[in-house]
């Protein structure tokens, strides 16, 4: 958005006054407020006041404007330079697979990229799939000051575990990286857990309900499946 004031006799046209222009998702828009007196009857110095406020006034409310959409397209859409298999669904946070600072394994994570201060949120034995995408969404959410129904919303749209299985594939074949099936193991843990529960449910014809007890029969159903191998 700018806004010029133009003298009289600086442009070829004849006008003089403020010009307001600005550029919204790649459409132009401007408008113009001359000092040329619609009559005589009307004070010189009032009518350049009234014009100088029209225009501020118009470049107020398209900033305004150009401020509301930025923020519609950060909080719904990928950022325009988000790399294949990456995005999430908006800007500020990435998928990704690869080391960390504190971690010489390769793993599966999230990443929210803050300008200078990229921070990584990895899925492992200490943090599940939902619960390290609810860390980086506070996180983003604290650094990105965005309003806190959103931050909410967005924790509930838990990234799919195909989407690190995708990217994965993405980074094997198309980007030269030889990642193992095992770096997507923490990623499905959940799911795993899950159906395993609904196993136990079923086994127990329903006999066993409280999540502890399914959980502590699902894990004892499948060391009893591994020691019979």
């Amino acid at each position: 958005m700018t806004i010029s004031f133009f003298e009289k006799g600086e442009l070829s046209s004849g006008f003089h006054g403020w010009r307001v222009v600005a550029t919204i998702r790649g459409k132009r828009f401007q408008k113009y407020f001359s000092l040329k007196r619609p009559n005589t009857r009307i004070r010189e110095d009032l009518w350049f006041r009234y014009q100088e406020t029209r225009a501020r006034y118009y470049d107020a409310r398209y900033q305004a404007r150009s401020a509301a959409i930025q923020y519609i397209d950060f909080v719904s859409k990928d950022h325009p330079a988000t790399r294949p298999c990456r995005g999430v669904g908006f800007h500020g946070i990435t998928l990704g697979i690869g080391k960390g600072k504190s971690t010489s394994r390769e793993t599966c994570y999230f990443s929210v990229n803050k300008r200078g201060a990229a921070i990584k949120f990895y899925i492992d034995e200490r943090a599940s799939l939902s619960e390290a995408w609810e860390q980086a969404v506070a996180y983003w959410g604290e650094v990105f000051d965005v309003r806190p129904k959103d931050v909410r919303k967005k924790v509930t749209q838990v990234p799919s575990p195909d989407q690190f299985k995708a990217l994965r594939k993405e980074l094997n074949e198309q980007e030269g990286y030889d990642y193992p099936v095992g770096v997507l193991h923490h990623v499905y843990a959940e799911q795993r857990n899950h159906l395993e529960r609904r196993k136990a449910r079923e086994s127990t014809k329903g006999e066993v309900s409280q999540d502890d007890l399914l959980t502590m029969y699902a894990n004892l159903e499948r060391q009893v499946s591994e020691f019979r191998k």
